[in-house]
């Protein structure tokens, strides 16, 4: 069943983060609700999750366990999408549910390979929870269409730098309804290739990290914040690949930049994208 749920919309520190005292942070210690968040991750049916990182525990005591999920597909290899340990919370839990498969795209499958070598990295065992069938690990190809469950994806280049030097991957993902999702997290600035490559395709719910919160223009090239989302929502639409009827949410979101749940809903306002924009939240499903 299609859940479609966001269990996590801050960046890499969480907000409020936890050695910090900025106006974002001092205001979500006050303020609670929606300008408290956990790290980014994403529900996207009873099978299926859309990374499963830092906050993982945390965010199944929120909002359901686990023990249905046979399926996660990582954006990339930064520990706030992946953790590890979730493989051995699995294993504990292996007599509830049946393997857990981790997709991985292009070079970020190089990460299992570390995995399986070190001792050090889930006490050595992933060896023998892949002979005993407890997880298994799939690489996906860019631009390469594959059928996990009952969706079918397309992982698509980004301009983001993991753990072992691979692009994160932004998937598109082709729901069982007909509807489609684009999960572009850490996307940074597009690459003209993915651009071009999405003139083929429609999107329904495009999911975009606004790391970069209010601020105009985050200088490096490998987040954005809102004002760039919208430029890139701009192209999107005139090529067709978004029209009226798509939504955008806007997830991973750093604590900087004063970026409050109240001033994020103004800038969107503020903006006037060519779609309907909303600021997720933990816990706000779209599905």
């Amino acid at each position: 069943m299609l859940i479609g749920q966001f269990w996590g919309t801050s960046a890499a520190e969480g907000c409020p983060a936890p050695f910090c005292r900025c106006d974002t942070c001092n205001y979500a210690r006050i303020h609670g609700g929606k300008n408290i968040r956990l790290r980014s991750c994403f529900r996207l049916s009873d099978e299926i999750m859309l990374d499963l990182g830092a906050d993982a525990v945390v965010q199944s005591m929120r909002f359901g366990e686990l023990s249905q999920v046979n399926h996660v597909l990582f954006s990339h290899t930064h520990d706030d999408h992946l953790n590890p340990h979730m493989l051995m919370e699995a294993m504990w839990s292996k007599q509830y549910r049946e393997t857990l498969h981790c997709y991985f795209t292009d070079q970020a499958y190089e990460i299992v390979e570390h995995w399986r070598q070190s001792p050090w990295i889930l006490k050595g065992m992933v060896p023998e929870w892949e002979k005993q069938g407890y997880v298994a690990f799939h690489r996906l190809q860019f631009g390469q269409r594959a059928r996990i469950a009952d969706i079918e994806v397309i992982p698509f280049r980004g301009n983001h730098p993991g753990n072992v030097g691979e692009q994160a991957a932004l998937y598109l993902i082709f729901l069982p309804d007909g509807r489609t999702l684009f999960y572009g997290l850490d996307s940074g600035e597009y690459l003209p290739e993915t651009i071009d490559a999405l003139k083929a395709y429609h999107i329904d719910f495009f999911i975009s990290e606004a790391t970069g919160g209010t601020q105009d223009k985050i200088i490096h090239k490998v987040h954005q914040s809102i004002r760039q989302v919208r430029d890139l929502t701009e192209i999107l639409f005139k090529q067709g690949t978004l029209d009226p009827n798509s939504r955008l949410y806007l997830t991973h979101i750093s604590h900087n930049y004063f970026s409050t749940y109240p001033n994020l809903l103004a800038k969107v306002e503020e903006l006037a994208f060519p779609i309907p924009a909303t600021v997720a939240y933990d816990g706000l499903k779209i599905l």
